[in-house]
C-alpha cells in the first residue's frame, strides 16, 4: 500500500503522522468502550494554534475526524473501509485498495518501478479527498465514513464544531444537522449515523447557550419519536479548553449520554446490529474477547 500513499502531504497529514502505528484496544475488560482522550488532545494541538484563526478552516473539526476514524479502527474495524484514510488518497475503495495489496511486482527492478508508478497513479485518479455523498435530495460531504461498494453506506458521523457567536448559530447547527440526517436516510435507512459537537468553554460564560447546545444534542437522537430511523443513533459533545499549557477537555461539564465513551459504543454496537454476524469479524471477535472471564 506504500505505494498508493502518494509523495506530496496533504491537511491530514501532520495529524495522521502523530497517531501511533500499533493502536490499542478501546475496550476495557468490562466490555466497555475506552476513549483515547489523550490521542484526541495530541491531534488537536497538532491541528490549533490556540486561537481561532485556524478553527475558521475547520483544523479542529479535522482534528475531529481523523480522532473518530482512528477510534474505529482501534475497533478492529477494517482501516480500509474507514475514511478518510491514513495514507493518501484520503478516500478510495476497498476493492481496489485490497487488489493492490494482493498484486504481484515483478522482481525486476526497472519492470517493478513501472508498475508501482502506475499502481500509484490508478490510485490518485480512483481516490478522492471528500467523503461525498449522495442523499436523497442532494450530495452532502459526510466527514467520516465507512462504506464499500457491495453495501453502500454502513455508518457516517458528521463533526461540527463551534467557538464563537453561540447564540446567534446555535439554531443554525440544528437545522442543518436535521435537515442533513433526512437527506442520507432517505437513501440509506439502515446506516448508522452520528453527530459530534465540539464547542470551546468560553461558551460556559454564556449559561443559556450552553444549555441550548446539550438540549439540541439530545433532541437530534429523538428528532421523530417511535421511528428512530429519523434521528441520529448517537450524538457526542466535547468541550474544549484552549491555553497557554495546550488544550484540555472539559467533559465533566458533559452529560453522562453525551460523553465520548457512549457515543463510540453506541455506534460500533449499531454498526454490528445492523450488518449480518458474517461482517466486521475482527471488530466482534474483538469487543467478545474483552467480555471473557479470567482463567
Amino acid at each position: 500500500m506504500a505505494v498508493m500513499a502518494g509523495s506530496s502531504k496533504d491537511r491530514m497529514s501532520d495529524a495522521y503522522a502523530a497517531i501511533p502505528a500499533e493502536l490499542a484496544s478501546p475496550w476495557n475488560e468490562r466490555g466497555k468502550f475506552a476513549f483515547d482522550e489523550d490521542l484526541l488532545l495530541r491531534l488537536i494541538k497538532v491541528q490549533d494554534d490556540g486561537g481561532d484563526s485556524k478553527a475558521n478552516t475547520g483544523a479542529l473539526a479535522l482534528a475531529v475526524d481523523i480522532w473518530i476514524a482512528t477510534e474505529l479502527r482501534r475497533a478492529a474495524i477494517a482501516s480500509d473501509i474507514i475514511w478518510p484514510r491514513p495514507t493518501r488518497p484520503r478516500v478510495l475503495s476497498q476493492s481496489l485498495s485490497s487488489a493492490t495489496a494482493r498484486f504481484k511486482y515483478a522482481r525486476k527492478k526497472t519492470t517493478r518501478e513501472v508498475e508501482e508508478a502506475t499502481i500509484s497513479k490508478l490510485g490518485e485518479l480512483a481516490g478522492s479527498s471528500s467523503t461525498k455523498v449522495l442523499g436523497g435530495f442532494f450530495a452532502k460531504e459526510i466527514d467520516v465514513v465507512i462504506a464499500e461498494y457491495d453495501r453502500g453506506l454502513e455508518l457516517g458521523v458528521s463533526t461540527k464544531t463551534m467557538t464563537k457567536s453561540f447564540g446567534k448559530n446555535i439554531t443554525n447547527r440544528f437545522e442543518e444537522a436535521s435537515g442533513d440526517l433526512l437527506n442520507i436516510r432517505r437513501r440509506f435507512p439502515l446506516a448508522t449515523f452520528g453527530y459530534v459537537f465540539l464547542v470551546t468553554s468560553n461558551v460556559l460564560m454564556e449559561p443559556n447557550c450552553w444549555e441550548r447546545i446539550k438540549d439540541m444534542c439530545h433532541k437530534l437522537e429523538s428528532l421523530t419519536p417511535g421511528d428512530q430511523r429519523g434521528s441520529y443513533d448517537a450524538t457526542c459533545l466535547l468541550l474544549l479548553e484552549r491555553g497557554p499549557k495546550g488544550p484540555r477537555l472539559l467533559q465533566e461539564e458533559v452529560p453522562d449520554e453525551l460523553q465520548p465513551d457512549v457515543f463510540l459504543s453506541k455506534m460500533v454496537f449499531e454498526l454490528f446490529s445492523r450488518s449480518p454476524v458474517s461482517e466486521h469479524v475482527a471488530a466482534r471477535e474483538l469487543w467478545e474477547a474483552s467480555r471473557a472471564p479470567d482463567p
